[in-house]
């Protein structure tokens, strides 16, 4: 969706006219859930609610939403505008109060993700470099208001979704190879030539730890989104941009301390199919060990567990955003509702409410953790 170009004295203004609306259950268990919201006038909002259901929080957004960014050791998350936007808002998950906007460059423009480095200080955003045709990792001072001091390079085309690993200086970066410019956001401009990879970067130093690409077979797949479990396992959800007839994985795993490459999920062709060459978002379980890959264009979640066996796919209508629950084999969904997932019994109902059913929720959830 094509975005309206936002500078940083509108956004300041419309943090200070947002209105904080109020915890509805602040007494309510944690964890609590984000996920972008469309109304039915077309609005956009991040929607917070609880494991039950009830809702927590409601910030209006000034155009669609993305992804978000926990800052550990606060109760505040980032949200960010999805690609091309260039507006992000922090705001506090007690209240729903905005304090902070802020925006790219104006050369610039979000992926939709970031994170948090473990102090909170230092947020790290994908962002796209257009007139370079290159990724970057814009970073932002949360200890001054947002204040972007610079960038890395990303080692690649279309930087998405990142994630630091355990040792708390590698970024695991999803590069989908995607050559875009916001004057055509949904136009690929290298369909021949793109080069998909999973990058390691050292967020100090910038300097790239390690690449790791597809067979070359697989070299039309693009990889968007990405989790880290349980001993810094990647999963990585992916899109394939090649000949609609061929049948490909769109899931697939890595871990950084062997020496092997990328590893597909392993499914039966007809899953594949089902998934109409889209993987939507990806997550672990609460356990950090049983993967789930959302296909929207599809309807359905798909779930492996910790041995990588695939395990039962769910029903959700424009299903795509996937989190954590609490414990092994749990996960919520959110699309045309949201789904209370366990994985391990096979089992998957709507969570109760007019909350949770009302409006459409957006591509991707969070988990906040406790207070």
């Amino acid at each position: 969706m094509p975005s309206t170009a936002i500078d940083r004295r509108r956004l300041l203004r419309l943090a200070a006219v947002l209105p904080a609306v109020p915890s509805l259950a602040r007494a309510a268990p944690a964890p609590l859930y984000l996920g972008g919201r469309i109304a039915a006038d077309g609005s956009h909002a991040v929607g917070g609610f609880s494991a039950s259901g009830a809702r927590l929080l409601h910030v209006p957004l000034p155009a669609r939403g993305h992804g978000f960014a926990l800052r550990p050791g606060t109760r505040q998350a980032v949200v960010f505008a999805r690609r091309p936007g260039r507006f992000a808002l922090a705001f506090d998950l007690a209240r729903g109060a905005v304090e902070h906007a802020f925006a790219t460059p104006e050369e610039r423009h979000f992926y939709g993700h970031g994170v948090f480095c473990p102090d909170g200080r230092l947020l790290y955003a994908s962002e796209n470099d257009f007139a370079g045709e290159r990724g970057v990792i814009g970073i932002y001072d949360a200890a001054r208001n947002y204040a972007r001091l610079g960038e890395l390079a990303s080692h690649g085309i279309g930087p998405h979704e990142l994630a630091l690993l355990s040792d708390g200086s590698t970024l695991a970066v999803a590069h989908g190879g995607i050559l875009t410019h916001p004057s055509l956001p949904r136009v690929a401009l290298n369909p021949a030539s793109m080069v998909s990879a999973l990058c390691y970067l050292d967020r100090h130093s910038g300097a790239l730890v390690r690449e790791c690409r597809l067979a070359a077979a697989l070299a039309r797949l693009s990889i968007r989104h990405l989790a880290v479990g349980a001993g810094d396992r990647v999963a990585l959800a992916m899109q394939w941009r090649g000949p609609g007839e061929r049948i490909v994985p769109l899931a697939a795993s890595h871990d950084p301390r062997s020496g092997q490459g990328l590893q597909p999920l392993a499914a039966p062709p007809q899953l594949w199919r089902a998934m109409r060459h889209y993987g939507g978002s990806v997550c672990f379980d609460g356990d950090g060990r049983g993967i789930a890959v959302s296909a929207p264009r599809a309807g359905l979640i798909a779930f492996w567990d910790g041995a990588g066996a695939h395990l039962f796919t769910a029903a959700l209508a424009d299903g795509c955003g996937v989190a954590p629950g609490q414990g092994p084999g749990a996960f919520l969904a959110s699309g045309g509702g949201i789904l209370a997932i366990d994985s391990l019994a096979a089992t998957a109902a709507p969570l109760p409410g007019a909350f949770a059913a009302a409006g459409r929720w957006d591509n991707h959830l969070a988990a906040a953790p406790p207070p």
